[in-house]
């Protein structure tokens, strides 16, 4: 059974360049039994991510995707608003897959954004301080739960604990076959080829948790250049496709992402 996982479209970027990454890949989407679009599927989702959803419905029945949002599915929306997330994508016929288990055969997916605990050095409290200046998710993601103002650090550090606690609980539910972790965000920093003053906004360093739990794959999109390493046992891997003056080849990228439940 095939399966792709895939980070980062960013739909808007790639239709305002007149490129569509999936073109001559319409007989391998076609093949697949389940694809998952682990975050950053578009800015502005309210008014892009439907677009998006119909052009994937095209390519493939759309009972078969499963969405969770990135931190960019939160720009122009609001941070508490996965319910009209999963609205958006209902309507499309689309599964909103936010801290949620899918099944594809004796396989299954933990899916969730995760965002970071902005714990990497120099520390939560300078992060605290210093992050926002850096990302623009504290200028374009608003908390409509008290009285729409913007995103803070504690928000973002709070929904990541819980993200964390809900994939701890599933990952201690015993499980035949695979167990493979899919998250936006990225729970090592050994996935990093440079590193930067806005780390940790990108990067939870969740080594002994991985190492606890041991899953037999940690995949994950946000960082889109990031390398793929080996952690306490688990493959992390990146599912990143990027922006498109980052990918001069997007078919090779996607179909190096297509993999097997056999393998």
């Amino acid at each position: 059974m095939k399966y792709l996982i895939l980070a980062d479209w960013h739909y808007d970027f790639w239709q305002q360049a007149g490129r569509d990454p999936f073109a001559g890949l319409e007989d391998d989407i076609a093949s697949l039994d389940l694809l998952i679009l682990a975050g950053d599927i578009s800015n502005k989702p309210k008014v892009r991510w439907k677009h998006a959803f119909a052009h994937m419905s095209r390519l493939l029945p759309a009972d078969r995707l499963h969405v969770l949002p990135g931190n960019h599915d939160y720009y122009q929306h609001i941070f508490d608003g996965d319910d009209r997330l999963a609205e958006i994508a209902h309507a499309a016929g689309v599964h909103f897959s936010n801290c949620s288990e899918v099944r594809l055969g004796d396989a299954r997916f933990l899916l969730a954004t995760l965002w970071t605990d902005l714990e990497l050095p120099p520390g939560r409290n300078a992060n605290e301080q210093y992050i926002p200046q850096l990302m623009n998710d504290y200028k374009l993601i608003r908390v409509a739960s008290d009285g729409y103002r913007s995103l803070w650090p504690r928000d973002v550090i709070q929904r990541h604990l819980e993200h964390k606690r809900w994939l701890g609980e599933k990952l201690a539910e015993p499980h035949e076959g695979r167990t493979v972790v899919v998250t936006h965000h990225a729970p090592h920093p050994d996935v990093l080829r440079e590193y930067g003053e806005a780390d940790a906004a990108y990067v939870s360093d969740l080594g002994e948790f991985i190492a606890e739990h041991q899953p037999d794959e940690w995949i994950h999109g946000h960082a889109h250049g990031s390398r793929d390493v080996e952690v306490g046992g688990t493959p992390i891997r990146n599912c990143s496709l990027g922006y498109p003056w980052e990918v001069p080849d997007p078919t090779a990228r996607i179909r190096y992402l297509i993999r097997d439940t056999a393998r």
